[in-house]
Parts: structure tokens; C-alpha cells; sequence
């Protein structure tokens, strides 16, 4: 069979370019009205929208590749590298998502101000605006354009001298989309786009099992394989290594405070009810049904491409192997959709915080909103060159995707302590900010912890604490502890944030009341915090369960007991409609704690 295309297939091609296009023009009027109209769809996003868009931008185009390279190097276990922010976005369902849209901030960066107070807060929102627009946007940009490339060259066949000029044009198709329509182009986009890449995948997966011979005939192959470290196909976590293991706990966690373009979904919602239905569907789509088509194409092609150069790779390969031509196209399609739907996201994402958290906070206040809608479609420009620029350096962005990795987990618990602790104050989050980037810079470029870890972790010789891959959960742990100890000893030390700044916050955000007994006994008033501690902790625990048996049980389905698959799916469905209960009550409770729409 030929890996090449013919004109049905490109057809598809430009006919998803061309719709994703269209429906941005669709919003270009709606979504130019004002900044708030721009960047969070004048807050009038349906949970289904607001939860697909989350999905679909999470599903890039290298999402595939990255799955399909952990399960041949390593088995489905470590898939749960992918799996395990199921954790913390369950617990930014049942809490946090609610907590953001009551905020109601244009961006997510609009909390440190909100929280802290003085020319710290003022200096550290205006640092992580720019730090997010012009560093970690343009670096995720980087990546996924990367795969895109690599896209071009296996599923399209182009030359390396070539596949740019393919880059480019769809490229330049996500700026038009976040350019055109703003959030709500994007979002409405997004939706199409999810479709499209959901079945795309999909069918890739079923004429992937076919041309293998069955499910039944791929499981007895793949238990043949004696050199392959997942032939058991084992789905549980628990073979993983110590470190591994914390790694994935830590990043998993680490996403339930939210932020970044999950935040802009969120507070882009119409209520508290939906920005939790958002979370509640990207979850369970995101991690429970859309990796299993990817997992079983990766599973195929170990059969179908035994060797192959790069693992990430094998995906396109397989696209091109398994399809007939006519139906090639529609999997590229799907593939781009993917792309664009992540792409567009992030133009808009950065732009905001240039916009918002820079330009509007520091250097033009009284632009009316014609002009600043203008100055953000210049401002999306910005974050796309600025993308391109980091993807045409690409040997550089591994380390930078290191240097990011273990410096935003290094401010995981700082992240928790804003919200529940009424201490934290400006000057901790400032010293925890700055011994963040000392600890990133000591361990990975003056190798400051390599031979006292080493002597901590019995390391072998030979093996460097500052760069063994197997070591990043270790890393992670230290910049932790460091980190949080600067906090919260810097916090201590110093004053404690003004009293009515802290009293505002509180009855804006509604936090647990157990760290915020000062401020409570301070307001004079009965406080409620809408949801009760040990009753959000019994959400969330219903919720993994409900989310987890999903995950396990299609896995069992597919390529293990059918009885145990049953079983995990119902277990999945009854806990599943037990959290839509708790979740209506809690917002029913929260607007008569507040007595209005809050």
C-alpha cells in the first residue's frame, strides 16, 4: 500500500482549515465588543462548550505522539504520567473550578492582587504576566508545533526542507481563528474540532485492531513480546518506580488550583455550576475515553513496527499504514483539528495576560474597548511570533520543558497555601518565587545538589541527581521542600497582610474556614464557606472512584477480563451520578450563602 494521498484527502484537509475559519468569522463581531468579550466570551460559556474546549485544547497533536512513545519504551503503567492531573483536576471539579468563576477575573494572574497587597503583589503580577505570555506560552506554542512538524513529515510525506511551509499554513489558520473570534471563535472552534479528532481517532484505532487480527490475536502478541517491558499489559501504577511515582502524585495535584487557560475556561462560564459541569466533562473525557484510542494504536503498531527509529513516530506511521487512501485525509484532518484547537487556545491565552496583566494594569488604564480589542488582536500576533521563534530553536526546549517542570512544581504547596491559609502573605510568595528560580538554577546549571543528594539517595557513580531522567521526582521533591520552607518561613517573619484586604478576600473567595480563624473571628459576622471540608473530600474521593473506574475499566474491556470491565463501568456510572447529586446540592447551598447569584 502507497503512503500517499489523493484528492479526497486533501478536500478533508482544507475543509477543516477552512470551517475552523469560518466559525471564527462567525464571532468576529460578537467577540471584538470588548476585552471582556475577547478573552472570557463575555462569561456566557454553556459547561459543555466550556468543557469540550478544555478537552479539545488538551488534546494537541503531540498528545498522541507522546502516549504512543510511553507505551512502546515503557508499557500502559506509564501511561499514568499522562493519567495521573486526573487527581487535582477532580479536585478542581468538586472545589477550585467553582472558587474561580465566583472571582470572576479577566485572567487567573488577577488573584495575586486580589490576595496580596502593596508593590510586591503589584511587582509579582506583572513578572508572571510576562513570564506566562512571553516564556511558558511561547514554549508550549514551540512543542506543539514541533509535533506538527513531525506530522507533516510522516503523515504527508514532505521533505524536512519542506514540512515549515506546511507549518505555517495551519499556523497561520489558529491565529486567524484567535485574531477573528476571540474566546468565543476559539471555544465554538474548539467544539467542531473535538468532534473531528475524537472520531478520527477512533477509527484509527478500530482499522488498527483489524489489520492486527483482533483484539484477542493483538493480547496474545503482545504477551509474546519477551523483550518488551509492558507485555503483561499491566494498567496499574503500582510496578512504577518511587520516584516516578511521586512525580506523577505532584503534578497531578499540582493542577487543581487551576490557572492558565484552564482558569480563562472557567471564569469564562456562565456560573459556578457551569465552570464545575466544564471540569467535570474535560475530565472525564480528557482521561478517561480519549487516551484508550491512542493506547490501542500504540499497542498495535508495536506489532506492525516492531523497530522503529523514533517511538513517537509510530503514530503517523500507523495512520498512513492502516487507512486506505480517501480515509487518510480524514485522520490528517483530525490531527490538525487537534493542532488548532491547542494552538488558537494558547495565542489567546498569552495575549491575555499581555494585555490584562501588563499593558492594561501598567501602561494604557483608560483605552476605551474598541482600542483595546485592536491592541489584543496586535497582542495575539505577538505570542505566535514569539511561538514560532522557540520552534525554530528547537533543541533548546527540552531543557527549558526542564527547567519549567521542576520550577512550577516547586510551588505546588504555595499554590494550596494562598487559598487556605490566611498567613501567606506577599513577601512569602515573593521569597517562595525567587528560591524557586535559585533552587531550578543551582541544581540544573551549577549541579549545586549533585553530590549531596547523591550521599542522601545512595546514588551509583556515575548517575547525576541534576539530569538522570529517573530522578525528576526527586528533583521535584527538593524544590518542594526548599521552596515551601522559604514561603513560609520569609511569610512568618513579615507582616501579615492588612486586615480588610484579607476580609475582602474571604467573602469573595469563600475558602475553608480552618485557616482562616483570625480573619473570621475579625468579621464580626457568621461566616459560611458554602462547602463543608470533610464534605468536599468525600466529593472528590466519589469522583476519583467514578473517574478511575472509567479509565481501568474500558481498559479491561478492551484488553482484559470483560467481567471486571463491567463491573468498573457500572461502579463508574453509580459514582458518577452520585457526584451530579453533591454538585447540585453544593450550588444550591452556594447561592443561599450568598444570596443572589454569585
Amino acid at each position: 500500500m502507497q503512503n500517499s494521498l489523493i484528492w479526497i484527502d486533501y478536500i478533508s484537509i482544507i475543509g477543516v482549515l477552512a470551517i475552523s475559519v469560518g466559525i471564527a468569522l462567525y464571532f468576529t463581531k460578537s467577540g471584538g465588543e470588548s476585552m471582556e468579550s475577547f478573552f472570557v466570551s463575555g462569561r456566557s460559556l454553556h459547561w459543555l462548550a466550556a468543557g469540550a474546549s478544555l478537552a479539545a485544547t488538551s488534546f494537541a497533536a503531540d498528545t498522541p505522539l507522546w502516549v504512543t512513545s510511553l507505551v512502546r519504551e515503557k508499557g500502559i503503567q506509564y501511561v499514568w504520567q499522562f493519567w495521573a492531573p486526573f487527581v487535582g483536576s477532580v479536585l478542581t471539579v468538586v472545589y477550585f473550578g467553582r472558587r474561580w468563576r465566583r472571582m470572576a477575573f479577566l485572567t487567573d494572574i488577577e488573584f495575586i492582587e486580589t490576595r496580596y497587597g502593596g508593590g510586591c503583589a503589584k511587582l509579582l503580577r506583572g513578572w508572571s504576566g510576562a513570564f506566562g505570555a512571553l516564556i511558558i506560552c511561547p514554549l508550549i506554542c514551540g512543542w506543539v508545533i514541533k509535533a506538527m512538524e513531525t506530522i507533516s513529515t510522516e503523515a504527508l510525506g514532505l521533505p524536512d526542507d519542506k514540512r515549515i511551509y506546511a507549518t505555517i499554513g495551519v499556523v497561520a489558520v489558529g491565529i486567524a481563528v484567535s485574531v477573528f473570534g476571540g474566546l468565543s471563535g476559539v471555544v465554538y472552534a474548539d467544539f467542531f474540532q473535538l468532534v473531528l479528532a475524537t472520531l478520527g481517532t477512533i477509527l484509527l484505532g478500530v482499522m488498527s485492531v483489524i489489520a492486527v487480527g483482533g483484539l484477542d490475536v493483538l493480547v496474545e502478541r503482545l504477551g509474546a513480546m519477551s523483550s518488551w517491558a509492558g507485555k503483561d499489559l499491566s494498567m496499574m501504577p503500582a510496578k512504577l518506580p518511587l520516584w516516578d511515582m511521586i512525580t506523577f502524585i505532584v503534578v497531578g495535584l499540582g493542577v487543581a488550583t487551576s490557572g492558565g487557560y484552564n482558569a480563562q475556561r472557567l471564569l469564562a462560564c456562565r456560573d459556578s455550576r457551569h465552570a464545575s459541569g466544564a471540569q467535570l466533562l474535560h475530565t472525564i473525557l480528557y482521561y478517561a475515553l480519549m487516551p484508550w484510542p491512542w493506547i490501542i494504536v500504540a499497542l498495535c503498531s508495536m506489532v506492525l513496527i516492531p523497530e522503529i527509529a523514533k517511538a513517537d513516530a509510530a503514530y503517523p506511521k500507523m495512520l498512513m499504514m492502516v487507512l486506505p487512501s480517501g480515509m487518510r485525509g480524514l485522520l490528517i484532518a483530525a490531527m490538525l483539528a487537534a493542532f488548532l484547537s491547542t494552538i488558537s487556545t494558547l495565542f489567546n491565552w498569552g495575549a491575555s495576560y499581555l494585555m490584562n496583566d501588563i499593558f492594561r494594569r501598567f501602561i494604557k488604564t483608560d483605552c476605551s474597548d474598541r482600542t483595546y480589542v485592536v491592541i489584543s488582536r496586535v497582542a495575539t500576533l505577538l505570542i505566535a511570533t514569539a511561538g514560532a521563534v522557540v520552534a525554530l530553536t528547537a533543541d533548546s526546549i527540552q531543557q527549558l520543558l526542564v527547567i519549567s517542570y521542576v520550577l512550577g512544581s516547586g510551588g505546588f504547596l504555595i499554590n494550596f497555601m494562598q487559598w487556605m491559609w490566611w498567613r501567606m502573605n506577599r513577601f512569602g510568595a515573593v521569597a517562595g518565587f525567587l528560591a524557586g528560580w535559585g533552587v531550578v538554577i543551582a541544581m540544573l546549571l551549577f549541579k549545586a545538589f549533585d553530590r549531596p543528594m547523591a550521599w542522601v539517595l545512595n546514588l551509583p557513580d556515575g548517575m547525576a541527581f541534576s539530569t538522570a531522567e529517573s530522578l525528576t521526582g526527586a528533583r521535584i521533591a527538593l524544590a518542594i521542600v526548599l521552596v515551601t520552607i522559604s514561603s513560609v518561613v520569609v511569610a512568618l517573619l513579615t507582616p501579615p497582610e492588612p486586615m480588610e484586604n484579607l476580609k475582602k478576600f474571604l467573602l469573595k473567595a469563600r475558602p475553608f474556614s480552618f485557616g482562616w480563624k483570625p480573619v473570621i473571628r475579625a468579621l464580626g459576622e457568621p461566616y459560611d464557606a458554602v462547602e463543608d471540608f470533610w464534605r468536599t473530600m468525600f466529593s472528590w474521593l466519589i469522583c476519583l472512584v467514578s473517574v478511575f473506574a472509567l479509565i481501568q475499566g474500558i481498559g479491561e474491556l478492551l484488553i482484559g477480563s470483560k467481567w471486571i470491565g463491567c463491573a468498573l463501568v457500572a461502579l463508574s456510572g453509580l459514582t458518577f451520578w452520585w457526584t451530579y447529586r453533591r454538585l447540585q446540592q453544593d450550588y444550591a447551598h452556594e447561592l443561599k450563602a450568598y444570596g443572589r447569584h454569585p
